[in-house]
C-alpha cells in the first residue's frame, strides 16, 4: 500500500514537473529568468562543495604541469604549498636550474571555476533530460582538466621564453578570452547535441 502511495507521488511529481518545465519554455522571459536563477543557485552549491578539494585541485595541477615540463626536459624542484601575499594557500615550484622563475598555482589556475560555470549552465538549462545533463556534466569535467592542463603547460612555456610583456599578455588577456570561448564552444556543442538528439 505504501509503496502504490510512493509511486503515485512520484508519478504526480513527476508530472507536475514536466507541466511547469512546458509552461517555462513556451515563455521565453520565464526561461531567462529561471536560467539565470537555476544558474546562481547551482553555481552557489557547487563553490560551496568544491571548496574543501580546492588545495587537491591546485596540487593535481602543479604536478600534471610539471611532469609535461620533466618531459620536455625541464628541470623542476621545490614544490609546496605556501601562503601568498594576500592570504590564499597557493601551491607552487621553481623551473630550471638557476631557480629563478617560480610558477605560482592558484584557485584560478586550476580549471574548476569553468567547470562549476558548465556545470551550472548544464543544470539550468531547459527542456533537456537529466541523463543528457549528467553526461554534459561527465564531459565537462573531463574536457575541463585536459583544456586547463594543456592551458597552463602553455603558459608556463611561454614564461620561460618571453619577456614580462608579452607574459603578462598571455597570462592576463589572451588565455582568459580563451577560457571564455572555451566555455561557450563546449556549452555550445552540448546543448546542440541535446536538442538534435531529442527530435530523432
Amino acid at each position: 500500500m505504501r509503496k502504490q502511495l510512493f509511486e503515485k507521488e512520484i508519478s504526480s511529481l513527476k508530472k507536475y514537473l514536466a507541466k511547469q518545465d512546458k509552461n517555462i519554455k513556451s515563455d521565453q522571459k520565464k526561461q531567462f529568468t529561471f536560467f539565470v536563477l537555476g544558474f546562481i543557485f547551482f553555481y552557489l552549491l557547487l563553490t560551496f562543495l568544491i571548496t574543501p578539494i580546492e588545495p587537491f585541485a591546485k596540487e593535481f595541477t602543479s604536478s600534471s604541469s610539471a611532469v609535461l615540463l620533466s618531459m620536455q626536459g625541464v628541470e623542476i624542484s621545490e614544490s609546496d604549498f605556501y601562503t601568498a601575499d594576500d592570504g590564499e594557500i597557493v601551491y607552487s615550484f621553481f623551473v630550471g636550474s638557476d631557480q629563478k622563475s617560480q610558477i605560482i598555482i592558484s584557485s584560478l589556475c586550476t580549471g574548476v571555476l569553468e567547470i562549476i560555470i558548465l556545470i551550472c549552465a548544464m543544470l539550468a538549462s531547459f527542456g533537456i533530460t537529466l541523463n543528457k545533463k549528467l553526461i554534459g556534466i561527465v564531459v565537462a569535467i573531463f574536457s575541463g582538466i585536459i583544456f586547463n592542463i594543456v592551458r597552463v603547460f602553455v603558459t608556463i612555456n611561454i614564461i620561460l621564453i618571453a619577456n614580462p610583456e608579452v607574459v603578462e599578455f598571455a597570462h592576463d588577456l589572451l588565455f582568459r578570452v580563451i577560457l571564455l570561448l572555451y566555455i561557450m564552444v563546449v556549452y555550445v556543442a552540448w546543448f546542440y547535441w541535446s536538442e538534435k538528439t531529442s527530435s530523432t
